[in-house]
């Protein structure tokens, strides 16, 4: 979770954060897991917590920075094998069932309506026009997906059901639920021929296709091994440091991210961050992450400041220009526009982010290990 934290911890400053959601945590019927947003207590916080000091004190009094020239670094790349390969093609092969007696089975990807009632009531975010699972992946309440096995496409069901104890909703826990569930429709692959890959692709051949789908997996998993290699990097010049103390304008700053980060939450399921906090976190939680978060934002702050205090960086140089043009650019707004909705400060910080991670990997030695899904050397 950490490296994850640290790598958003900038980019939510200038609006780059896009939140999303899977199916599962889609309205009240996901069984278990929390927001992905959410923050675990950092090993960021030593045993000995570093104080928190009112003071705005100039960053070479809070870090003494380690090495961050010449380090080595791992770049771990995901294999894709034939397994993976195939079931993204027989996802691309799904089609809806045209036959009106077919019933939904485990495997299925089914679309469906569903309206959630406690007590005769719906309650919020426990309704759908149109949600889509795989029956069986357990991504809902216990009953849930049992109860969809055997319905035909618009057929329409009551599930008698009851929320774990342990829900992660506490005003919803152990409640007794009647979902009413419409089957929209029921999607199996189809068969993969070179009359299919020729009609729905760009591909003459199922060869072909089938190393066009590698190739793509590949370099996906490219992207997310640089992205990780970012956060390495971050996580290294951290550890590397010694941070002293933290003035409260660093952690203030990594709270109001914090907050931004939930708010762009509530605002895809349509409620209000005190309502979110409410229904899917709890205000307890809520308040552990956000200071954890906080102290993690703070930590990395100042160290990337550090470092470009230490490189003599400074948002008159030319680099620093450029960076800034290129994002006003990519944004489609004024620079003035720029700068009011994302701040000044958060703009330096994150351009001194990239700075930072451009010089390290610049000078590093950087090791590719080809490891598979959990992770292992391949």
């Amino acid at each position: 979770m950490k490296k994850k934290i640290l790598m958003l911890i900038l980019c939510v400053s200038v609006g780059a954060f896009a939140a999303g959601c899977s199916n599962t945590d889609n309205g009240e019927t996901a069984s278990s897991g929390n927001s992905s947003a959410s923050a675990s207590a950092s090993s960021s916080q030593a045993e000995e917590e570093i104080p928190i000091v009112d003071e705005d004190l100039p960053v070479s009094e809070c870090v003494t920075l380690g090495d961050y020239k010449g380090i080595t670094l791992e770049k771990r790349i995901r294999q894709v094998t034939d397994e993976d390969v195939e079931e993204s093609i027989s996802s691309a092969l799904l089609a809806a069932v045209t036959d009106p007696d077919a019933t939904v089975v485990e495997g299925d990807t089914v679309d469906i309506a569903f309206v959630g009632k406690i007590d005769g009531e719906e309650f919020d975010g426990g309704s759908s026009d149109s949600s889509t699972l795989v029956v069986g992946q357990g991504g809902y309440i216990e009953g849930f997906e049992d109860g969809l096995v055997g319905m035909k496409q618009d057929e329409t069901k009551d599930l008698n059901l009851k929320f774990p104890d342990d829900y992660r909703a506490t005003d919803l826990a152990g409640k007794d639920v009647v979902f009413t569930v419409t089957i929209n429709a029921i999607m199996r692959p189809q068969e993969l021929t070179e009359a299919w890959v020729q009609e729905n692709t760009d591909y003459s051949t199922i060869d072909e296709y089938r190393q066009a789908q590698r190739d793509q997996m590949e370099a996906a998993n490219e992207l997310s091994a640089e992205n990780d290699l970012n956060s390495t990097v971050l996580q290294t010049v951290l550890d590397n440091s010694e941070i002293s103390q933290i003035p409260q304008s660093y952690i203030t700053m990594g709270e109001q991210m914090h907050e931004q980060i939930y708010s762009s939450y509530a605002s895809l399921y349509g409620v209000t961050l005190d309502e979110f906090i409410e229904q899917y976190v709890g205000q307890d939680t809520y308040d552990q992450e956000q200071d954890a978060y906080a102290r993690q934002v703070a930590e990395l702050a100042l160290v990337i400041n550090a470092i470009a205090e230490n490189e003599g960086w400074t948002t008159e140089d030319e680099d620093y220009i450029t960076r800034l043009d290129n994002r006003v650019e990519n944004s489609g707004l004024s620079q003035e526009e720029y700068v009011e909705q994302n701040g000044q400060e958060n703009i330096d910080l994150s351009i001194n982010q990239d700075r930072v991670l451009d010089l390290v990997l610049n000078n590093a030695t950087i090791n590719e290990v080809m490891v598979d899904a959990d992770g292992n050397p391949v």
